[in-house]
């Protein structure tokens, strides 16, 4: 069998799992939803990669996504300053075997054919500009993905002048 088959079959798999297991009574409120989270298409949170990184199971396709218009610390090969706390973060965030929205901008892939997406939990939070405001991430912005730029830029130059996250504990 194929890698990617496989990997789409066990994240299926495990989403299903921890949906099953604990998401229940979310899982069917975003079922009576045909919209979605705020009209957006969901997907499930399959697994955490890294602060910026994490694999979203959508229409019974586990993708490889990449938040828009954030970098955290690389997680690897070496763990760089903050790199943990990202990905901690974001596995708060976007807790795995939950139901999240997304949003593509103009250029839907990367050059690592990863799906480039903002992305938005159930109560609304924008994930990608809460990463920045809370410290755990900064603004990179890649044309023609600009959407969110002047508001991601505004939570970056507000947590740097906070001190907040990455910008107190690794500069």
């Amino acid at each position: 069998m194929p890698r990617k088959p496989l990997r789409t079959a066990i994240g299926m798999l495990v989403a299903a799992l921890l949906v099953s297991a604990g998401g229940c009574a979310l899982l069917t409120e975003f079922d009576q939803r045909s919209n979605g989270i705020d009209g957006r298409p969901t997907g499930v949170v399959a697994s955490i990669t890294d602060g910026d990184t994490l694999r979203l199971v959508v229409d019974g396709e586990e993708l490889r996504v990449r938040l828009i218009g954030i970098d955290t610390p690389e997680l690897r090969p070496t763990p760089e300053c903050f790199a943990e706390e990202a990905t901690e973060a974001l596995a708060r965030l976007a807790p795995v075997g939950t139901r999240i929205g997304f949003e593509y901008d103009d250029d839907p892939q990367d050059r690592f054919e990863r799906e480039l997406m903002y992305l938005f939990a159930a109560d609304g939070t924008f994930i990608n500009l809460a990463l920045v405001e809370e410290g755990y991430a900064r603004e990179l912005h890649y044309s023609p993905n600009f959407r969110y730029r002047d508001e991601i830029i505004a939570a970056e130059e507000a947590a740097q002048a906070g001190g907040v996250g990455l910008w107190g504990a690794c500069l």
